[in-house]
């Protein structure tokens, strides 16, 4: 066993500066990952190739096995995701090349490779039927190999992982999706239209309005902090501080993040009466039909 307990490492011999060791790590992962994608592209090609060699040389109810629709759609969906994957892998190996650290779209190519080459692997056996589970063709042996794509270099699992993290990070992905009620066609729409609560002053009254009304078009969801002073403006302070308030009084039920900070918010059913009567929360599109209302 190899122990490096109290070893002493030279500046000279440090890769990166010092703290920077995840991002060195992530590079030689990007780059491995980036490889382990493009091996499997030999694969596809080949088995497509082993589809159209095989199928057009079965013959099945008077006629080639390449005739029949389900197999050509079978053959289709393979040939589109080969396409797919070429073009995606190409793209990351040119942004690595121009010095990038393309993080997600590596892990991304990883775990779509993997996964859509043990697919075909599936795919190409229930093609070609029992012959497919032979070794005498190579469409079982895809399978195996497969297999290990999806362990080596991080496993899908992690890459998923690293792919949703990274992403939720990023504003391209995680911008609210803002929803306003509209008047005239009494729903709820998609809108950067400002809120009716804009501008009103910072009370417990105005704020256990906003939480309320937000049941009215998402009864579901809670709201963030910056859901609510998007809607009304103001102090982010003041308002964190009124949901306390709200909070011991029962008016609201909120959820706390890590570190113990307010990071969402709903009105309790008391609360929604306190502002709102019932019939406030009660509505239905003009077009619904009076004997499904409840």
């Amino acid at each position: 066993m190899l122990s490096l307990e109290d070893a002493v490492i030279p500046d000279k011999n440090r890769i990166g500066p010092i703290g920077k060791g995840w991002n060195v790590m992530m590079a030689g992962l990007n780059f491995e990952r980036t490889m382990a994608a493009a091996g499997t592209m030999g694969g596809f090609l080949d088995t497509i190739r082993l589809l159209f060699h095989y199928t057009t040389r079965r013959i099945q109810f008077n006629k080639t096995t390449s005739r029949l629709q389900g197999i050509q759609n079978e053959i289709a969906d393979i040939i589109a995701k080969y396409k797919l994957k070429r073009l995606f892998v190409y793209n990351l190996a040119k942004q690595i090349d121009d010095g990038q650290e393309p993080a997600i779209e590596a892990s991304i190519a990883k775990s779509f490779a993997t996964e859509s080459i043990r697919d075909m692997g599936l795919r190409a056996v229930q093609v070609m039927g029992g012959d497919g589970l032979t070794k005498f063709y190579p469409a079982e042996r895809i399978i195996r190999s497969a297999k290990i794509g999806e362990i080596a270099a991080g496993t899908i699992e992690i890459n998923k992982m690293i792919t949703y993290r990274m992403a939720s990070r990023m504003a391209l992905y995680t911008e609210p999706v803002r929803f306003q009620w509209n008047e005239e066609v009494n729903a709820p729409i998609r809108s950067l239209k400002e809120s009716k609560f804009k501008g009103l002053e910072l009370n417990e009254e105005n704020i256990l309005k906003v939480i309320a009304h937000n049941y009215k078009i998402h009864p579901g969801l809670y709201m963030t902090p910056n859901d609510v002073r998007y809607d009304i403006g103001g102090s982010r302070g003041t308002i964190l501080e009124i949901f306390n308030v709200l909070a011991e009084k029962e008016l609201i039920v909120t959820h706390h993040d890590r570190a113990g900070k307010i990071s969402l918010v709903k009105a309790t059913y008391d609360g929604l009466r306190k502002v709102f009567p019932k019939e406030y929360y009660r509505w239905f599109p003009d077009w619904y039909p009076d004997s499904e209302k409840f």
